[in-house]
């Protein structure tokens, strides 16, 4: 059941080209695919006694995709054609090198492997992507924004959910991962 769901949420973004793929905080990485969407806070921040940021008002404006992939809490590499080009742990440098040659590669399929929580994503020039959990840790390894407000969030101890990315903790409802 989560397998076809899976490939549900994805069979929309598949054939799109990944674009503005980039090293996050730490060391996650973030694709996005679809037409781009401007997104400006209605919100201000202010500057405040104490904290060093913001010094000067600011109202925060994003390009994001209509599908926002995040990578995160979890090792994963990228590959080309086989060889992996870089990994969670490379440093900054060679991190941006392999986020730069998945950038413009289609998306063509994804794959998790229920036992291990593997998941590689398969990109249309040799690109290649794949996640694997930290051991003991059940953190969230990678989720993807739908244009639907929903996320598709696989965890590291095989469980998933789907749903609004507003609800409440609480309400937060994990079902096992499987094909």
């Amino acid at each position: 059941m989560s397998e076809k769901l899976l490939q549900q949420v994805f069979k929309k973004v598949y054939g799109k080209p990944a674009w503005r793929v980039h090293k996050g905080y730490g060391s996650s990485v973030t694709f996005e695919f679809g037409k781009p969407k401007l997104r400006i806070s209605k919100k201000i921040l202010l500057p405040k006694a104490g904290r060093k940021w913001p010094r000067y008002p600011i109202r925060m404006a994003h390009v994001h995709g209509e599908w926002h992939l995040w990578i995160f809490c979890c090792h994963w590499e990228i590959r080309r054609d086989g060889r992996k080009i870089g990994h969670s742990e490379s440093e900054d440098k060679k991190i941006d090198q392999a986020c730069t040659f998945l950038n413009g590669q289609i998306l063509k399929r994804v794959a998790v492997d229920p036992r291990s929580l593997r998941t590689d994503f398969f990109f249309d020039l040799g690109g290649h992507l794949r996640t694997r959990p930290y051991q003991g840790k059940p953190l969230e390894m990678w989720n993807i924004r739908c244009p639907n407000g929903r996320y598709f969030c696989l965890r590291a101890d095989g469980e998933y959910k789907y749903q609004l990315g507003n609800t409440p903790f609480s309400e937060h409802r994990w079902l096992p991962f499987t094909k």
